[in-house]
C-alpha cells in the first residue's frame, strides 16, 4: 500500500495542500473548523509529515525526546533536571539509546514536537489536557508522563506529592508555627493555572493546616531558582504579619529564601524556618543544611525511561503506584522565637 501524500489530505478534506502544511506547521493561520476538518482527515487516512513517525515504525533514531515547558535557560538554572537526566540516561545507555532535550520552539511546544526526530517523548510536568498532548496523539508517537496525571494512552510516573507535603507542613506545625507562607510551584506554560504536582501539593500543606486547626497559610509564587526564591522573600510582608515558617515547592527557591532572608538580616532558623522540596545534593550543604522532603528523583527518570522502552517496542504499560517520599530534617526549622500555643487537633 502506498504511503499517503500531502495532496492525498488535501483532495479528501476539500483544502489546499499549503492549508495541509499549515495545519501541521501553523496551525494558527488556520480557522478552527479548517483546522479540525484537515486534521481529522489526515488521522483517518493516516497521514503524518513527523520525521519521527516514519522514522519510529524502522527504528532509525535511537533517540528519546524529554519534553521541557520552559526555556532551557530556566529548566538548567534547577538541578532537579540533572538529577532526572542521570536517571534516563542510565537506562538509555543500557539499550544504545541518546537523549535530545525538546524545549519550546519559537515559543511553541508543538511546533518543537513536530520537528524533533525522536522514538519517544518523556513529557515532564504537562496536564494531560495541555494542547501538546493533541500533537503527540495526532502523531501516534509513545509518551510518558512525569509530574503529571493519569491520563488515557499516556502512563505517568509520579511521587507522593501530597504525603510529602503534608509531612512538611506537620513539621512546621508540630515545632510551633502558625504564621506560615507556601513558595508554589509557577505554572508549566502560560495557559496552565497550576502544575498537577503543585496542586497535589498544595492539597497535601492544606491537609495539615486543616488537620491542626490551624490558619491558612499564606502563598506567593515563585520560579524554581535560586533568583525566584529571592524574589518569595522579598514579596513577603515585615513586622508582626512576617511569616516565621516558609514551605517551598522547590529546594532551589527555598535556597534562595534562605540567602535573601539572611542577606537582609533574618536568621534561619531562628527568625524564619524554611522546608523545601526534592532533596538535591545541594540542599545538604546550605547553611544551615536544609531541611526538606526527599523524592527519589534519579529512580523517576530511570523508570519513566524503562517505561517508555517497552512502549516504543510496541507493549503496553501501565502507570506505577506514586514513588515514596521522606522529610529530611536538618538544620534549617526549629521552634519560632515567640512560639504561640501548642496546636491542637480537631
Amino acid at each position: 500500500m502506498s504511503r499517503v501524500t500531502i495532496a492525498d489530505v488535501a483532495s479528501a478534506a476539500g483544502v489546499s495542500k499549503t492549508a495541509v502544511s499549515f495545519a501541521f506547521n501553523n496551525p494558527e493561520r488556520l480557522g478552527h473548523a479548517t483546522l479540525e476538518r484537515v486534521l481529522g482527515v489526515a488521522r483517518d487516512l493516516g497521514y503524518t509529515p513527523h520525521p519521527a513517525a516514519r522514522a519510529l515504525s524502522m527504528r532509525r533514531n535511537g533517540t528519546i525526546g524529554v519534553l521541557i515547558p520552559q526555556r532551557l535557560s530556566t529548566v538548567f538554572a534547577n538541578p532537579f533536571l540533572s538529577e532526572l537526566i542521570q536517571g534516563l540516561g542510565e537506562l538509555c545507555e543500557e539499550h544504545d539509546l541518546t537523549l535530545l532535550l525538546v524545549p519550546p520552539l519559537d515559543g511553541s511546544l508543538e511546533s518543537a514536537i513536530r520537528q524533533a526526530s525522536v522514538d519517544g517523548f518523556i513529557s515532564l510536568g504537562l496536564s494531560p489536557d495541555d494542547r501538546a498532548f493533541e500533537v503527540l496523539d495526532g502523531i501516534g508517537i509513545p509518551t510518558v508522563l512525569i509530574d503529571s496525571e493519569d491520563s488515557f494512552g499516556h502512563p505517568v510516573v509520579n511521587v507522593d506529592d501530597r504525603g510529602g507535603a503534608e509531612a512538611a507542613a506537620k513539621h512546621l506545625l508540630q515545632q510551633g508555627h502558625r504564621n506560615v507562607t507556601i513558595v508554589l510551584l509557577p505554572p508549566a506554560r502560560s495557559q496552565v493555572e497550576s502544575t498537577p504536582t503543585a496542586t497535589r501539593r498544595l492539597a497535601g500543606y492544606h491537609a495539615a493546616f486543616e488537620a491542626a486547626g490551624a490558619p491558612p497559610p499564606e502563598t506567593v509564587t515563585a520560579g524554581v531558582s535560586i533568583a525566584g526564591g529571592t524574589r518569595a522573600f522579598e514579596s513577603l510582608p515585615r513586622g508582626k504579619r512576617q511569616p516565621t515558617g516558609l514551605l517551598a515547592m522547590s529546594d532551589m527557591a527555598a535556597i534562595g529564601v534562605m540567602n535573601a532572608a539572611q542577606a537582609a538580616g533574618v536568621r534561619v532558623p531562628e527568625d524564619l524556618s524554611v522546608v523545601g522540596f526534592d532533596d538535591i545534593p545541594l540542599s545538604a550543604w546550605t547553611n544551615p543544611p536544609l531541611t526538606t522532603v526527599h523524592q527519589p528523583i534519579v529512580e523517576k527518570g530511570r523508570l519513566a525511561a524503562r517505561m517508555l522502552i517497552e512502549r516504543m517496542k510496541g507493549r503496553g504499560v501501565d502507570s506505577p503506584a506514586p514513588l515514596n517520599t521522606s522529610l529530611v530534617i536538618r538544620g534549617s526549622t526549629s521552634a519560632p522565637r515567640n512560639s504561640d500555643l501548642p496546636i491542637g487537633r480537631r
